[in-house]
């Protein structure tokens, strides 16, 4: 493993434990956004790390650890070398069939909308402008993290981005059932207009909002006509783990 895996492991780990500043968290975000390969990394260290929580694998892992190191320090007289390599492979496989398991019964057993949700949602970022003043007041909120002012001020918006923030909000606010009907919102004004003003952020997060709200049908359409789509703002974001994840709950 080279030295930059090594460190981009250890900032996961880091990020995981929460023990970044803010504008390295935000730096790592922007990468696991661009990188599939380094989300999936990040989903790995999540689903091993509660694993070995969970079933008490530590403990397992450790005394595994110590038959090997006993069958390499035995005398040659006692085991020979070949049958030595044999033992010490067995040892090697057990304990990767115990990790595996563990990740997997836990993968299955703990899965919910919730939980599938929390993994894939980040928080749409808006664009930052220079003079903060100049912000009309809904994106000022939004930006504060006010979202039940957003949602109070874009109640009867007809502004397409005002509806998607308001949108957005709401999922913050644990309110899935009101973020679905204003991402719909989008998309029909959209379609109505042949417009196609955040569209495609309100695909993906709609598909969100069904998650999280056990509408797990409307979610797979979304997920997967994003998926064949290369083209699409957010298909980098859906990964085949993400609809398999999906399917399951189903």
């Amino acid at each position: 493993m080279s030295n930059s895996t090594n460190n981009m492991s250890e900032k996961l780990i880091q990020y995981l434990d929460g023990g970044m500043t803010k504008p390295e968290k935000t730096e790592l975000e922007k990468q696991l956004s661009e990188d599939e390969s380094l989300r999936e990394e990040l989903e790995g260290l999540k689903l091993a790390r509660e694993a070995i929580r969970s079933y008490g694998l530590k403990q397992e892992v450790s005394g595994i650890h110590q038959q090997m190191m006993n069958e390499m320090q035995a005398p040659v007289k006692e085991i020979g070398p070949s049958r030595r390599i044999i033992r010490y492979t067995m040892s090697v496989a057990a304990g990767l069939l115990v990790i595996f398991a563990g990740i997997t019964a836990y993968n299955y057993f703990t899965l919910s909308g919730e939980k599938l949700f929390k993994e894939n949602f980040h928080l749409y970022e808006l664009a930052t402008v220079r003079d903060y003043t100049w912000v009309p007041t809904i994106e000022k909120a939004y930006k504060e993290e006010d979202f039940r002012m957003v949602t109070a001020l874009a109640d009867t918006s007809t502004n397409l981005k005002y509806i998607f923030l308001s949108s957005v909000s709401y999922l913050q606010l644990d309110d899935p059932t009101e973020a679905i009907k204003g991402f719909q919102k989008v998309l029909r004004i959209n379609k109505e207009t042949a417009s196609v003003d955040f569209k495609e952020e309100s695909e993906y997060y709609l598909a969100l909002a069904y998650i999280l709200n056990k509408q797990y049908n409307e979610a797979l359409q979304l997920l997967e006509q994003i998926k064949d789509n290369p083209d699409h703002l957010y298909h980098e974001k859906v990964p085949g783990s993400l609809i398999r994840r999906v399917k399951r709950l189903r």
